[in-house]
């Protein structure tokens, strides 16, 4: 490496292997969009027509690779080294229209882009292992004044893109949990959503917890089964009983990767509660900045800390407030 690479960017020395000796996930925008320009220049030489541009950034959703983001930046590499690799495979223009979503109050806001992932990896929301071959895709870039309070996902494994709000499962509704306690201070569930957290508090070993015996969630469990049987578009849960539901859940909790799910969401909370790293609040404040700047600076790192965010996962208008009463409006 030469003495003005940066530590574990790599060394651009170009073949048909794109990827040689390049730990990707580490590189930088300004160096992705380097070794994406070099690529280019490399397939240009061997073949100008097609011309390789437009056809990559197709291949990722895009009609132009001008402004693209790390994310899509990474996965026109891989795109580009695929064709590198078969020059006479042309890579494949991602889906960007019709696209089979579910209706009512499970809808997502539709994708920007889905394809077929063309290596393994993890999804960008929820973590779980992505094959390649599998289907996975990004949601559009959020306008302002949404773009400026949240940050952009990542490449998503295709339930998280279509069906995590239709067919909820438990890690979709902590995730649910973490991000909104991350960006407003409070918890907006669908019918769906409160159904599955209904079953899940209305449990005996649920309710032995001395979470619940603290702060008991009878009153939230009314709450939730009204708004399933009505249909309700959005019940909003105020930040302590949120609190207490993820806590009374960790303690019933007997499945190792939900465990593990849940003691990473408490231990993010608890970290913004008493500032573990120290975090300058009078720079910093108490809000978004702040619980970001303790997120990055995290002793314990892990794929939350490291996906960061908080992700905008597609709800109904905010609360007027942070402060959410248990009943589901915003305090007067």
């Amino acid at each position: 490496m030469d003495e003005d690479d940066e530590p574990g960017q790599g060394a651009f020395d170009l073949d048909i292997d794109l990827l040689k000796a390049i730990d990707l996930d580490s590189l930088t925008k300004e160096r992705l969009s380097q070794l994406l320009e070099a690529g280019l220049r490399t397939r240009f030489a061997l073949r100008k027509r097609p011309a390789p541009e437009p056809k990559i950034a197709h291949a990722v959703g895009l009609n132009t690779l001008q402004g693209a983001d790390e994310h899509d930046l990474r996965e026109a590499v891989h795109v580009l080294d695929a064709w590198l690799r078969a020059p006479a495979e042309t890579p494949q223009p991602a889906q960007r229209s019709r696209f089979e979503r579910p209706e009512g109050t499970g809808q997502i806001p539709a994708p920007r882009c889905l394809k077929k992932a063309l290596i393994p990896r993890t999804c960008g929301l929820c973590h779980d292992p992505i094959k390649a071959g599998d289907d996975i895709g990004r949601f559009r870039q959020l306008k302002a004044p949404l773009e400026q309070a949240f940050v952009p996902m990542g490449w998503l494994c295709r339930h998280c893109l279509l069906d995590r709000r239709d067919r909820p499962r438990l890690c979709d509704l902590l995730l649910r949990f973490f991000h909104h306690v991350f960006a407003i201070s409070a918890v907006g569930l669908n019918p769906a959503e409160c159904a599955l957290l209904h079953t899940r508090l209305d449990d005996t070993t649920v309710r032995k917890t001395a979470a619940w015996q603290r702060d008991p969630l009878d009153t939230t469990l009314v709450r939730l089964a009204t708004s399933v049987a009505e249909d309700k578009p959005t019940t909003w849960i105020a930040y302590p009983t949120a609190l207490t539901a993820l806590r009374a859940i960790a303690s019933g909790s007997t499945d190792h990767a939900e465990a593990d799910l849940l003691a990473d969401i408490l231990q993010r909370i608890d970290e913004w509660e008493i500032n573990s790293p120290d975090v300058n609040r009078r720079r910093y404040g108490t809000g978004i900045a702040y619980r970001q700047q303790v997120l990055r600076q995290t002793p314990q790192a892990t794929f939350l800390s490291d996906l960061g965010g908080p992700f905008y996962l597609h709800k109904s208008v905010d609360p007027v407030d942070e402060t959410v009463e248990d009943t589901g409006k915003p305090a007067q």
